[in-house]
């Protein structure tokens, strides 16, 4: 739930026009029933695989080569910027679609990004292939990223929320480390964590500008955690668990002054891995793809040891629950080699992703320990990740259920975010912000027809 900017919807409808009709012909080509597999020939293949990871620093290379070693016949070009940057990535993978240029496989951060592609035609339905292979995408994976009735991708790594804590502020508040928590709680901590000393003030904590830190509440429910209901058309915005989260911002900013302020945020364009890094703030609550960093890195060592809790509650007798976000693998509809590509997919989903050792899998049979042993060997300090806590957290978070949003989610996104941001800024109460963002939702809906 990134930002995003409005030439991405520019993007979308010029490729929508360049691919009416182009469809994905699965009766031809889904099985390759038309051409015997290059898999049974032998015949070399070389896919196109577009994404936006770094292939040295993630670890692809060994990805790569693993899948080759094993499937000699089948080569995989990667194309990335290798910046990391998601968002950048999506307007190069439009343009090089709009430009008839080869893609095999591409990847998604986010279900709204899938969701937009899917709609226009540009993703393979993979259902024939789940099929012959036997089995179902929801017993396989924590993400079955179906869209009417259709899978047009695998789940990667699964993205998980929590929060992490530098220890040794903790145990300078006299604060043990939280197994089962509740935002009430969590403000309270960052309150006690909170250290004044002139111009180096110690926060204790930091929220960042992407619009998923004015969600926290609701954020990590099981269920209706977006803008929109799972319906697609029902507002989810004026609700007591958005209210809370406009009021856990409020309390932290504005009232405890224990959060970083927002205005300074982003006048100074900050970033949560230098501020919790260096310890301008005592807690972040984020993603599973930090478990690495948090045991340092050639560019940032850790100089503390992280301590690790779960996703805060709402009340005490909710779930243990936490966001179930997913990196979403497809196969390109024009491709000449999809199965091909979706071979890859599959092994990459299952047998890839852990032998890489750097995120932790959506799929159900990955050994976690493992996994999180590999991610921490990579790591240049990994003694000052604290693993106890770690493997708690990961071990009994619920993941919440996966769902997709409709493909003009992001436009309902980039109107809430310019709402909240006025809230952040003291320019409108929590009522009026949630108000305004409700209406100009709506009138997304209803111009898409939903």
């Amino acid at each position: 739930m990134l930002k995003h900017s409005f030439r991405m919807a520019v993007a979308i409808s010029l490729i929508a026009v360049s691919l009416v009709g182009c469809g994905s012909k699965t009766s031809d080509n889904a099985t390759g029933s038309s051409n015997p597999t290059s898999s049974d020939k032998k015949e070399q293949v070389t896919l196109k695989f577009f994404h936006w990871y770094n292939d040295d620093q993630d670890k692809w290379n060994d990805v790569y080569k693993a899948f080759q070693d094993k499937y000699p016949n089948i080569k995989i070009e990667s194309v990335t910027a290798g910046d990391n940057n998601s968002q950048e990535y999506l307007k190069k993978l439009d343009l090089a679609a709009a430009s008839g240029d080869q893609i095999d496989l591409m990847m998604f951060s986010a279900p709204q990004y899938y969701a937009q592609r899917a709609a226009i035609n540009m993703l393979e339905p993979l259902d024939e292939y789940i099929a012959k292979d036997g089995y179902k995408v929801a017993d396989e994976y924590y993400s079955d990223p179906v869209i009417n009735g259709k899978t047009y991708a695998l789940p990667a790594k699964k993205s998980t929320f929590f929060v992490m804590l530098n220890k040794n502020h903790l145990d300078e508040a006299g604060l043990t480390v939280p197994k089962d928590w509740t935002w009430d709680e969590y403000l309270d901590y960052a309150k006690k964590l909170t250290k004044s000393d002139g111009a180096n003030k110690r926060y204790g904590t930091y929220f960042h500008t992407w619009s998923n830190y004015s969600s926290l509440a609701q954020l990590a429910q099981m269920d209706d955690y977006f803008l929109l209901k799972s319906d697609g058309k029902t507002l989810n915005v004026e609700t007591p668990l958005m209210k809370k989260s406009l009021e856990i911002r409020h309390q932290a900013e504005f009232v405890d002054k224990s959060a970083t302020p927002f205005a300074e945020v982003i006048s100074q364009k900050l970033n949560y891995r230098p501020q919790y890094f260096s310890e301008k703030a005592s807690m972040i609550v984020t993603g599973d793809y930090m478990i690495p960093e948090a045991g340092g890195t050639d560019k940032v060592p850790a100089t503390f040891t992280t301590v690790f809790a779960p996703y805060p509650k709402v009340n005490k007798e909710d779930p243990m629950s936490t966001l179930n976000n997913a990196d979403l693998m497809s196969v390109y509809s024009k491709s000449k080699h999809k199965e091909e590509a979706y071979q890859f997919i599959r092994w990459y989903t299952t047998e890839g992703i852990q032998l890489q050792g750097k995120y932790i899998p959506s799929y159900k049979k990955a050994d976690i320990a493992t996994v999180i042993d590999n991610q921490l060997a990579t790591a240049k300090n990994p003694e000052m990740v604290d693993k106890e806590s770690l493997m708690y957290v990961m071990q009994n978070q619920i993941p919440q259920n996966f769902s997709v949003p409709p493909s003009y989610y992001d436009q309902a996104d980039q109107e809430f975010t310019k709402e909240m941001d006025l809230f952040l800024l003291g320019k409108e109460d929590a009522d009026t912000a949630l108000k305004n963002a409700a209406a100009k939702i709506q009138k997304i809906v209803d111009s898409n027809g939903k």
